[in-house]
Protein backbone atom coordinates (compact mmCIF):
# COMPACT_ATOMS: atom_id res chain seq x y z
CA UNK A 1 0.00 0.00 0.00
CA UNK A 2 1.15 3.42 -0.82
CA UNK A 3 -0.19 6.63 1.14
CA UNK A 4 0.71 10.09 -0.87
CA UNK A 5 1.27 12.90 1.71
CA UNK A 6 0.02 15.65 -0.32
CA UNK A 7 0.09 20.14 0.74
CA UNK A 8 -2.31 20.73 -2.53
CA UNK A 9 -4.39 19.07 -4.14
CA UNK A 10 -3.48 20.95 -7.58
CA UNK A 11 -1.30 18.52 -8.73
CA UNK A 12 0.52 21.42 -10.17
CA UNK A 13 1.15 23.29 -7.22
CA UNK A 14 1.76 20.16 -4.30
CA UNK A 15 5.60 19.38 -3.88
CA UNK A 16 4.76 15.62 -4.02
CA UNK A 17 4.08 15.76 -7.68
CA UNK A 18 6.99 17.87 -7.98
CA UNK A 19 9.72 15.50 -6.63
CA UNK A 20 9.90 12.55 -8.94
CA UNK A 21 10.69 9.70 -6.53
CA UNK A 22 6.86 10.13 -5.68
CA UNK A 23 5.70 10.28 -9.00
CA UNK A 24 7.74 7.30 -10.03
CA UNK A 25 6.22 5.70 -6.71
CA UNK A 26 2.37 6.41 -7.73
CA UNK A 27 2.92 4.90 -11.25
CA UNK A 28 5.25 1.47 -9.68
CA UNK A 29 1.88 0.96 -7.24
CA UNK A 30 -0.82 1.45 -9.99
CA UNK A 31 1.71 -0.77 -11.94
CA UNK A 32 1.81 -3.23 -9.37
CA UNK A 33 -2.13 -2.50 -8.74
CA UNK A 34 -0.98 -1.93 -5.35
CA UNK A 35 -3.73 0.68 -3.05
CA UNK A 36 -2.99 3.89 -3.21
CA UNK A 37 -4.49 6.15 -0.89
CA UNK A 38 -4.17 10.10 -0.77
CA UNK A 39 -3.06 12.15 2.56
CA UNK A 40 -4.40 15.59 2.27
CA UNK A 41 -2.94 18.37 4.84
CA UNK A 42 -5.29 19.71 6.74
CA UNK A 43 -5.19 23.10 5.13
CA UNK A 44 -5.34 22.13 1.77
CA UNK A 45 -8.51 19.60 2.82
CA UNK A 46 -9.64 22.70 3.99
CA UNK A 47 -9.63 24.83 1.21
CA UNK A 48 -10.70 21.91 -1.38
CA UNK A 49 -13.84 21.72 1.07
CA UNK A 50 -14.58 24.73 1.01
CA UNK A 51 -14.24 25.26 -3.00
CA UNK A 52 -16.84 21.95 -3.47
CA UNK A 53 -19.12 23.23 -1.04
CA UNK A 54 -19.29 26.61 -2.63
CA UNK A 55 -20.07 24.85 -6.03
CA UNK A 56 -21.82 22.32 -5.45
CA UNK A 57 -23.58 22.69 -2.36
CA UNK A 58 -26.79 24.91 -3.68
CA UNK A 59 -26.81 21.78 -6.60
CA UNK A 60 -27.39 19.29 -3.24
CA UNK A 61 -30.70 21.48 -1.64
CA UNK A 62 -33.99 19.23 -1.69
CA UNK A 63 -37.18 20.72 -0.25
CA UNK A 64 -39.99 17.96 -0.73
CA UNK A 65 -42.58 20.24 1.00
CA UNK A 66 -41.90 22.97 -2.04
CA UNK A 67 -41.81 20.53 -4.74
CA UNK A 68 -45.01 20.44 -6.71
CA UNK A 69 -46.97 17.59 -9.21
CA UNK A 70 -48.92 18.27 -12.29
CA UNK A 71 -51.69 16.34 -10.64
CA UNK A 72 -53.07 18.68 -7.63
CA UNK A 73 -54.31 15.73 -6.44
CA UNK A 74 -51.10 13.80 -6.83
CA UNK A 75 -48.74 16.41 -4.88
CA UNK A 76 -51.84 16.66 -2.37
CA UNK A 77 -51.58 13.04 -1.51
CA UNK A 78 -48.11 12.69 -1.41
CA UNK A 79 -47.71 15.73 0.97
CA UNK A 80 -50.67 13.98 3.13
CA UNK A 81 -48.57 10.83 3.56
CA UNK A 82 -45.28 12.89 4.32
CA UNK A 83 -47.48 15.36 6.87
CA UNK A 84 -48.50 12.11 8.77
CA UNK A 85 -45.18 11.26 9.65
CA UNK A 86 -43.45 13.34 11.79
CA UNK A 87 -40.37 14.27 10.53
CA UNK A 88 -40.36 12.46 7.13
CA UNK A 89 -40.18 15.74 5.26
CA UNK A 90 -36.74 16.14 6.35
CA UNK A 91 -35.50 11.92 6.46
CA UNK A 92 -36.96 12.45 2.68
CA UNK A 93 -35.13 15.78 2.07
CA UNK A 94 -31.88 13.89 4.08
CA UNK A 95 -32.11 10.67 1.83
CA UNK A 96 -32.70 12.27 -1.54
CA UNK A 97 -29.83 14.81 -0.69
CA UNK A 98 -27.24 12.18 0.18
CA UNK A 99 -28.31 10.30 -3.27
CA UNK A 100 -27.90 13.25 -5.34
CA UNK A 101 -24.42 13.81 -3.57
CA UNK A 102 -23.47 9.97 -4.18
CA UNK A 103 -24.19 10.78 -8.55
CA UNK A 104 -22.85 14.11 -8.19
CA UNK A 105 -19.63 12.71 -6.98
CA UNK A 106 -20.06 9.83 -9.25
CA UNK A 107 -20.37 12.13 -12.22
CA UNK A 108 -17.34 14.72 -11.62
CA UNK A 109 -14.87 11.46 -10.96
CA UNK A 110 -16.18 10.31 -14.41
CA UNK A 111 -15.93 14.15 -16.07
CA UNK A 112 -12.73 14.33 -14.73
CA UNK A 113 -11.26 10.72 -16.12
CA UNK A 114 -13.11 11.83 -19.46
CA UNK A 115 -11.76 15.22 -19.36
CA UNK A 116 -8.01 13.67 -18.37
CA UNK A 117 -7.89 10.92 -20.90
CA UNK A 118 -9.40 13.21 -23.83
CA UNK A 119 -6.24 15.99 -23.02
CA UNK A 120 -4.10 13.04 -22.25
CA UNK A 121 -2.97 14.49 -19.43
Amino acid sequence: KVICVVDDYVASQAVYFKRLWPVFEVFTARSENLDIDLALMEDARQRLLREILSNVSGAIVVDVLSATATDPKDEQRIKMLIANDSGAANATNEVVQLVLFDLISFLIKLILKSSYLRDGS
